[in-house]
């Protein structure tokens, strides 16, 4: 197992989706897919790849970089997080400190969409950025929805919430 960072293939449309086009559906699967993973203590270190793909993250309980499948991390198997990691007696302890930074309200410096509302005009933005450019301002509308907030769970809802209305 490699620790070293993946670039994304040439041609990936973003630092949030590796080797994924921007589609709503696409982008609404990174959303679930960086919260559950800041939830269960693990940081991805490149874009999104999708589920049954190998992503590179690192595990936030002690530091470990390593590649593990969304799909696993999304159930959380293996239940021994990788070689080395705390006792999983000690995940629970680990994981709620890690997140006593969360809260209900976006307090960054670039406001990230926490209603149904703003997330509509977020997708907005990122289709007309995806049709007419230029293509660095394509990652700074992903990132309203992708960064790292500590609102990231209501954003998620908020996007959960618009997926719902969408189909």
């Amino acid at each position: 197992m490699t620790t070293a960072l993946i670039a994304p293939p040439p041609g990936s449309p973003s630092r949030y989706l590796t080797g994924l086009a921007p589609t709503p559906r696409n982008v609404i699967s990174a959303v679930r897919a960086f919260t559950h993973i800041d939830q269960t203590g693990w940081a991805g270190r490149g874009g999104y790849p999708g589920s049954d793909v190998l992503w590179d993250v690192t595990c936030m309980i002690d530091g470990w970089q390593g590649l593990r499948f969304y799909s696993h991390l999304r159930r959380n198997k293996p239940l021994m997080r990788h070689p080395g990691c705390a006792p999983l007696d000690q995940h629970a302890r680990a994981l709620a400190a890690l997140a006593a930074y969360t809260t209900g309200v976006c307090t960054c410096r670039t406001t990230h969409p926490t209603t149904v509302r703003d997330v509509m005009a977020a997708f907005d933005a990122i289709d007309r950025i995806r049709r007419l450019g230029p293509p660095d301002a394509l990652d700074r509308a992903l990132g309203r929805l992708l960064d790292p907030c500590p609102a990231g769970t209501v954003r998620a809802q908020a996007v959960a919430d618009f997926a719902s209305l969408s189909h």
